[in-house]
């Protein structure tokens, strides 16, 4: 099979690009400039680990007033989830609020399909919640299935991502 031209390969995200990883090198490996998928999928787990954890301005931005402001990327991350119990309601607008993020700033996540699920605590703490999230990574030649765990601490307000199965 020929090799794809550089358009047709997965490349890194413009950050991972960006970061000179061998500053002392000229060239630039073959490896930095194209990805495979599972690189790929810890690439998006990491920059997905960035966005969950990273608390956005939602409550001190009026949405009526400031539309564009609040869909943009002033508002990055998701909404603060630390210093409470684990309720229903809260956990439904945690839960929104991941898929929203996830919808609206991680691109290589093909629109529609990301789905967050709560998994219900099998150990009856009430300071956690977990969720499994499923989406379409987009690839060539067809998307991948990305499969990821998310548990909530609401003391702390840290999501820790892992893959999922």
């Amino acid at each position: 099979m020929a090799d794809r031209t550089i358009t047709e390969r997965l490349q890194p995200a413009l950050l991972d690009r960006l970061t000179d990883l061998n500053p002392d090198s000229g060239t630039e490996a073959r490896d930095a400039r194209v990805i495979n998928l599972n690189r790929l999928r810890e690439i998006i787990r990491r920059d997905l680990s960035w966005l969950l954890n990273t608390n956005n301005l939602d409550t001190r931005i009026d949405p009526e007033r400031y539309p564009h402001a609040a869909a943009s990327v002033i508002n990055f991350g998701v909404r603060e989830v630390a210093g409470d119990y684990a309720t229903e309601d809260r956990a439904l607008r945690i839960h929104q609020s991941i898929q929203a993020a996830i919808e609206r700033f991680e691109p290589r996540i093909r629109a529609g399909t990301v789905e967050v699920v709560e998994r219900k605590a099998e150990d009856g703490r009430r300071t956690t919640i977990v969720f499994d999230i499923a989406a379409e990574m987009w690839a060539q030649p067809y998307p991948v299935e990305l499969y990821l765990r998310s548990e909530v601490d609401l003391t702390t307000g840290e999501l820790r991502l892992e893959e999922g199965s």
